[in-house]
């Protein structure tokens, strides 16, 4: 009895951890959530096209995966990096875009709602 009880733990510990090791999804399907979230949104008001929208998106998720694999790095060296990046991004989107619509995408993210941090407990 204890071993069939100590093997129904052991099982239900492996299914949990399997369970929540599931990555959020891959990184395709990520952008195209994003892209069927915000697209439509952005195209109402900024006025430009679908595919001007999905450009906007991809960068900035480009941008985005970018950051993340930078977490291993030290702070300076982070700071450094990010700047780069940041140049990098902005002389592509001025290179694509007119300065009336960049300025109408970096009024839409402004206006977006940006998620609260939790409360604490105390």
């Amino acid at each position: 009895m204890k071993k069939l009880l100590f093997l129904t733990l052991i099982f239900c510990a492996l299914i949990s951890t399997a369970t929540y090791a599931q990555p959020a999804g891959d990184p395709p399907s990520q952008l195209q959530q994003m892209k069927d979230k915000i697209r439509p949104q952005m195209v109402e008001k900024t006025g430009l096209t679908d595919a001007q929208a999905d450009k906007i998106i991809e960068l900035n998720y480009e941008m985005r995966m970018a950051m993340a694999a930078l977490k291993d790095l030290t702070e300076d060296a982070r700071k450094v990096k990010f700047a780069e990046l940041k140049a990098a991004k902005e002389k592509k989107m001025k290179e694509l875009f007119t300065e009336e619509q960049l300025a109408a995408v970096k009024k839409f993210y402004e206006e977006q709602p940006k998620p609260t941090p939790p409360k604490s407990g105390n």
